[in-house]
This record gives C-alpha cells, sequence and structure tokens, in this order.
C-alpha cells in the first residue's frame, strides 16, 4: 500500500465543489433574479425581502462557481501561449547556438530561449557533434554543460552509422549520453567492440581489463570518472578475476566489478560446482544468486539437492538459502514433503513453500500448490 497522500486546504475543495455546482447555480441565480423582476410590484414586502437575501447567497455562491472555471481557462491560455512560445514548428532553416535546424522541424527552447529539443520527420536530419539524427532529438540543458562536455546531445536517434566517441553505433537506434559529461552511456554496436571494463582480479584487486563486445548488440557504459563498460553481450569467452564468463551471453559490471554474467564452463564459485550456462550474480564481489541452466547437474545448497533449472538467491553474505524458485515439474523434499514453485528460507531454514502434489499433512490431504509453511513440516503431527 502506498504511504503518498494529498490534501488541498478546505477552501479550495469549497471552491471545486462550487465550479461543479456551477450548471444548477446558474439555473438557481437565473430564476431568482425572475421571481424578484416579477415581484416588484408586490405588496409582499416579505416576500421580496427573503428573495434579494437568496439571491445574494446562491448569486455568490454562482460567482465562486463561475470564477472557478473562469480562472482554468486563464491558466488553459497561459499554457497554450507558453508552448506556443517555448515549443513551435519552424518555417525556415534557422540556426541555434551553431546548430542549422531544417524548415519543419519542431523546437523546443526553455525560458532563456536555449534550445533543448528538436523533432525532425523521419526524412530529415540534423548534424550535432559529428553525427546525423533524426525524430526526437533531447540536448544537455544549457544550464548542465560546461566547456568539459563532450557535446550537446542528451538522447537521439541515429539517421547513420557512426563512430561516437570511438564506439561504432548503429543507425535507426537510439543512443545517450551523460547529461553531465556528453559522454557515451548506450548504443547499438555496428561491430565487435573491445571495451574497458573495470573488474577485479583473483585476489579482489581493481584492475582494468580488455572485453569484447559482440556486433549487432546494445552496450552500456558507466561515466562516473573514466568511462567503463558497464554492460554488453560478449563476443568471445571472457576470464572476469576468478569467473569465466560465456560469449554470447550478457555481462553486467559495476564499481565493485562482475555483476552478472554466465559462465563458459563447469566451475566453482565460491562453495559450488556449477555447470556450464549457468547464469551467477554477484553483490560486491560475493556470490549472491544463481539460475542453473535446464542442462545442470542437482547442486546442494543448505543441505537440499536443488534440480536444473533451479533459480537461487542466497542469503546475505553466506553460503545459505534466501529463495528458491524451482520449475513447476521439478521439486525439492524437506521433511520428507515434496515442495515447488517459490519458497522462501531464512537462511537456510525453510519458512513457506507449496506442494509440488497433492499430500496428507497434519490429518489433512492438501491439494498440489497449496501453500505450507515451517510449522506445517515439522509439528510431530505432520506425517
Amino acid at each position: 500500500m502506498s504511504d503518498i497522500s494529498i490534501s488541498f486546504p478546505l477552501w479550495m475543495i469549497a471552491w471545486f465543489l462550487l465550479g461543479q455546482a456551477a450548471p444548477l447555480l446558474t439555473i438557481a441565480t437565473a430564476g431568482l433574479v425572475v421571481a424578484l423582476v416579477l415581484s416588484r410590484n408586490s405588496d409582499r414586502a416579505g416576500r421580496r425581502r427573503w428573495l434579494k437575501l437568496s439571491l445574494v447567497i446562491v448569486g455568490g455562491a454562482w460567482l465562486g462557481g463561475i470564477s472557478f472555471w473562469a480562472a482554468g481557462l486563464v491558466d488553459q491560455i497561459s499554457s497554450d501561449v507558453y508552448r506556443a512560445q517555448h515549443h513551435y514548428r519552424l518555417s525556415k532553416s534557422t540556426a541555434f547556438a551553431g546548430l542549422e535546424i531544417p524548415s519543419g522541424s519542431w523546437v523546443s527552447v526553455d525560458d532563456e530561449g536555449s534550445l533543448y529539443g528538436i523533432e525532425t520527420d523521419h526524412e530529415t536530419a540534423v548534424s550535432i557533434d559529428g553525427a546525423l539524427w533524426r525524430g526526437d532529438i533531447s540536448l544537455i540543458p544549457a544550464s548542465s554543460r560546461s566547456v568539459s562536455n563532450r557535446g550537446v546531445v542528451k538522447s537521439a536517434t541515429l539517421a547513420a552509422d557512426s563512430v561516437i566517441q570511438g564506439i561504432p553505433c548503429r543507425a535507426g537506434m537510439l543512443v545517450e549520453f551523460s547529461e553531465y559529461s556528453g559522454d557515451l552511456q548506450h548504443c547499438t554496436l555496428t561491430q565487435r567492440t573491445v571495451a574497458a571494463a573495470e573488474i577485479a582480479d583473483a585476489q579482489g584487486r581493481k584492475i582494468t581489463a580488455k572485453l569484447a563486445c559482440a556486433a549487432g548488440l546494445e552496450i552500456r557504459f558507466r561515466t562516473f570518472g573514466d568511462r567503463l563498460l558497464e554492460g554488453c553481450v560478449l563476443a568471445e569467452a571472457a576470464k572476469v578475476g576468478s569467473v569465466g564468463c560465456a560469449a554470447g551471453k550478457e555481462i553486467v559490471l559495476s564499481g565493485d566489478g562482475l555483476t552478472t554474467c554466465t559462465l563458459a564452463s563447469r566451475q566453482w564459485v565460491g562453495p559450488f560446482d556449477l555447470a556450464a550456462e549457468t547464469s551467477v550474480g554477484f553483490t560486491q564481489g560475493h556470490l549472491d544468486r544463481f539460475e542453473m541452466s535446464p542442462s545442470s547437474t542437482p547442486v546442494s545448497v543448505s543441505s537440499l539437492d536443488l534440480p536444473p533449472g533451479t533459480a537461487v538467491r542466497l542469503c546475505d553474505r553466506a553460503w545459505e538459502l534466501g529463495w528458491l524458485l524451482v520449475p513447476e515439474e521439478s521439486h525439492v523434499t524437506i521433511a520428507g514433503v515434496k515442495l515447488t514453485g517459490r519458497m522462501n528460507f531464512d537462511c537456510g531454514k525453510f519458512e513457506y513453500g507449496a506442494l509440488f502434489e497433492d499430500t496428507l499433512l497434519n490429518g489433512r490431504r492438501l491439494p498440489r500448490g497449496a501453500g505450507v509453511s515451517h510449522q506445517d513440516l515439522f509439528l510431530p503431527s505432520s506425517r
């Protein structure tokens, strides 16, 4: 449940309600005016005083309701005027801060008149930072630019294949840059590319290594300080510290080194003998998750033999189970009971999960998929 709440002052709520009641108040006010006019020659002074008092009250409420809609209309007009002044279509080719923007393009400018967005059609390209771009082109805001920036584009789609900051990027795909430095953060490669990555060696020391990324797929960089590889699909198998990562699979890195990869061959990772094609994940260099391949041999964790295809999350900084996700056609056995699907553990101690098959438990026959807890399995009468 969300903790977010929005509250309005009472006067604003009352004003809104008067605005919603404006049509009825209009009819009531008009009726009172007509009644007051028709009674002007009447001798019934009391009735006229009542009509006048009612007209003052209802008419005041009517003015409040009308003012609500009038304020909304003024705000809408102001918004339309602002948009017309800050987002408009060019009737002729125009230069903005050294950029030649073709006729028919839409441009967006800030309050100081600085360009921050361009929108072209699919047949028109704009040359910026030595490359051709088309479609929605987002520029780094003028307030965030500095002389050290490597460019002004924040994100855009390439109109032609280009080498951007030494990286060969494919046309027709989105390219993104850091708002603070202009460094390339993301594009799709046109060819095999070798990129610098920060990894931990077998002794845990940080070193810089070269990793080859596959053509035709995305490459991502982190740009805090030096530009370093954050993720791509490996073009060839690579040794990252003590872990052998497979070609054709995604690798993800962070400031702490390797975060995710798929094993190239059977190997020991921590205390576990893991098969080739097992996806492994690390936090600060410590194995904290893995997903076994369908062809894997069983792996023992917290005294449980896990079947192929099982996804495992380990307890924080420990080699015990945090949770499991077992394929529905497979199972693990806990206290003589077969379980499947999602199972939660408290650092190796079973908490809850679901039955793999119809099971007689504590004198009750429970169907496949029924949820069971630690208490259900470990009561003396649970057989």
